[in-house]
């Protein structure tokens, strides 16, 4: 999505664009690379020997490393590299924008932000790593939006404009990515270069565990809010993502009775923590949005015992340990499958009941040989899906249609 919004972006400002992927030739029957082929796109093999003459920007999508070789090939021959939301911040108006970034609840922050926004009569929309990608926005934007963006260390690493965020947050940060990040504190200084693009006299807000975990990458400008403040309020929405979000709303002056209300409206994206059916007296739940340790953690925290818990995918470079005094005696059984079953079996199953699968199909099938009444099945992976399938929705819905074709 990233990159087909980059070349649209480009190509209508009338400059030349040339896109290079690995499936480049199944991509050119899609009626959507057609549409941009149309416009002039040249669509390309990806290939460490493709030629860089006359390039004078290179754009990532997120998912590319700084390692690939052509973008090594780009910095060796002196070629700008972004990605591509700072490529939509260059073009995009003078506007007021939310940045928001973490390690968990970055999508429910900017939704339950959006929404509330909305229904206050404040023209408001989600963009960013929530799906839309910015570059897709910025072919068409309306000055008078309240940009409500949420932004991944991959997008953020490659983020360089300055004085175009009103707000940033950063809502938590805990272990994640350190299969791409080298470790915690290279991490941690891709999110926090938020702060560094905040306009004059902008706010840009960390929680006090940041500030005391990573104070020396903190601006000097950084104020602190309090994650406990929608504790009371939250119902389904966890309570750290509203109290962000009313950091976020009251710079718009919101109003509390307004807050509330679209609080009362607002309807958590699927595939976090989604309740899918009750059968013979099991509940099944599916959390496939967690794809680090510390989301399932989050997870295992709102039920109080006898959990099957599936997990696995692809490992992201964390340890899975913190499990095993975080779950305590919940888990009647743990269920891995993936590329990551190795690790997890290796560092837990003299802690846990735990039995490998080599697929998700499996993994299911093995949970249901242990199930009684009583029981609750969570499918919270803590990792990537890109080992099985293409997203985290994908493999949430299949989680799903296995419940229900039960």
């Amino acid at each position: 999505m990233s990159g087909r919004a980059s070349a649209l972006l480009l190509l209508q400002k009338k400059n030349r664009v040339k896109a290079a992927d690995r499936k480049a030739l199944a991509l050119r029957e899609e009626s959507e690379i057609q549409k941009l082929l149309h416009l002039g796109l040249e669509l390309v093999t990806d290939n460490s020997d493709l030629s860089l003459q006359k390039i004078s920007l290179i754009v990532l999508s997120p998912g590319i490393e700084r390692s690939h070789p052509l973008v090594q090939k780009g910095v060796r021959e002196g070629i700008e590299i972004v990605g591509e939301v700072e490529l939509a911040l260059r073009f995009l108006p003078d506007m007021r924008m939310f940045g928001i970034t973490g390690s968990n609840g970055k999508t429910t922050t900017v939704l339950l932000t959006a929404h509330i926004l909305n229904g206050a009569g404040i023209p408001a929309v989600a963009l960013g790593n929530v799906g839309t990608a910015l570059s897709l926005y910025a072919a068409n934007p309306h000055p008078q939006d309240t940009l409500v963006i949420e932004l991944s260390s991959f997008q953020l690493e490659t983020m360089h404009t300055l004085n175009r965020f009103d707000v940033g947050i950063v809502l938590n940060l805990t272990p994640n990515h350190l299969n791409r990040h080298a470790s915690m504190q290279e991490y941690a200084e891709a999110k926090l270069r938020l702060g560094s693009s905040i306009k004059q006299g902008g706010h840009f807000y960390v929680s006090q565990k940041i500030a005391k975990e990573f104070g020396s990458l903190l601006p000097p400008f950084t104020e602190y809010y309090d994650a406990c403040r929608g504790k009371e309020e939250g119902g389904s929405v966890a309570w750290e993502n509203v109290a962000a979000s009313q950091v976020l709303c009251n710079a718009c002056h919101v109003g509390s009775g307004a807050f509330a209300q679209g609080l009362k409206t607002f309807q958590k994206p699927p595939h976090r923590l989604e309740w899918v059916a009750e059968i013979e007296g099991v509940a099944y739940y599916n959390d496939s949005k967690a794809s680090n340790v510390d989301a399932v953690m989050h997870a295992m925290q709102q039920f109080k015992g006898r959990v099957i818990l599936i997990a696995g995918g692809v490992d992201k470079g964390s340890s899975y340990c913190p499990w095993i005094a975080s779950f305590g005696k919940k888990i009647k059984k743990m269920i891995v499958f993936g590329e990551a079953a190795s690790k997890m079996e290796r560092e837990l199953a003299q802690f846990f009941l735990l039995e490998r699968a080599l697929h998700l199909q499996e993994a299911f099938a093995k949970a249901k040989h242990c199930l009684t009444a009583g029981d609750t099945v969570l499918f919270s992976p803590g990792c990537s899906s890109y080992d099985q399938f293409v997203n985290y929705e994908q493999r949430g819905n299949a989680f799903k249609k296995l419940v229900l074709e039960r």
